[in-house]
């Protein structure tokens, strides 16, 4: 069985035989969070993964394994690592051409456009888990429904209601559209990578089209920065 290499804090020691190691990480010594190598594995994995079969001991820190000579190199992480192009992929924002986010919503009557908005806070929800422009755009929709058809009804009463639900219904839409905002260039208008602005007089005008036209300006500089 192949000799297992430990990494703490920076430090390499090993190799150990499997069966001495074994007792480092049941008696305390090696920690969970170690790193460890052997052969057959393509990289340093946490110590817990390796010994899935043994309980550690509790009790006070233990003493660091004394160090031996003979280690492999740790590998360096890289921008092209499977780890990390996988995170840089989850964090893309959704690419689509704001005019064709237009036509798209010609076409549909609307419902396209509602639908992509919540494309969209749903992205800036993973760049800023403190958003509340999901649920915001949720209540545009309720008070949007609710405003038609109160206004349809042929009573004055709720006519007028119907008229104050849908003006409340715009007001929660660009609640949710300016929060967008805000968390978009909290994340990104400092990043000198990216050059990102965002104007609030294009935003009230053009809300989802000017949004999405910041989004996939995003993505393009954000993947040719990941190829550099």
């Amino acid at each position: 069985m192949s000799d297992i290499h430990v990494s703490r804090a920076g430090k390499t020691f090993g190799p150990y035989a499997t069966a001495q190691a074994e007792v480092f990480y049941r008696e305390g010594r090696l920690k969970p969070t170690d790193l460890v190598w052997k052969d057959g594995l393509a990289e340093w994995v946490p110590a817990f993964e390796l010994f899935k079969h043994i309980v550690p001991s509790s009790g006070l820190p233990p003493p660091v394994p004394p160090p031996v000579e003979s280690m492999p190199p740790m590998r360096a992480a890289t921008a092209a690592s499977p780890v990390r192009a996988k995170t840089t992929a989850a964090l893309l924002p959704p690419k689509l051409h704001w005019g064709l986010v237009l036509l798209f919503s010609v076409v549909t009557v609307g419902i396209f456009f509602i639908v992509w908005m919540f494309i969209q806070s749903s992205w800036v929800k993973k760049i800023d888990p403190t958003s509340n422009a999901t649920i915001q755009l949720i209540g545009y929709v309720v008070l949007m429904v609710i405003g038609q058809i109160l206004t349809g009804v042929p009573s004055e009463g709720l006519h007028g209601i119907g008229g104050l639900l849908l003006f409340a219904s715009y007001v929660t839409f660009y609640f949710g559209i300016y929060s967008m905002r805000r968390s978009m260039l909290n994340r990104y208008a400092d990043d000198d990578k990216v050059d990102f602005n965002m104007s609030g007089g294009m935003t009230f005008f053009f809300n989802v089209l000017y949004i999405q036209s910041r989004m996939t300006h995003l993505n393009q500089v954000s993947v040719s920065a990941s190829h550099r």
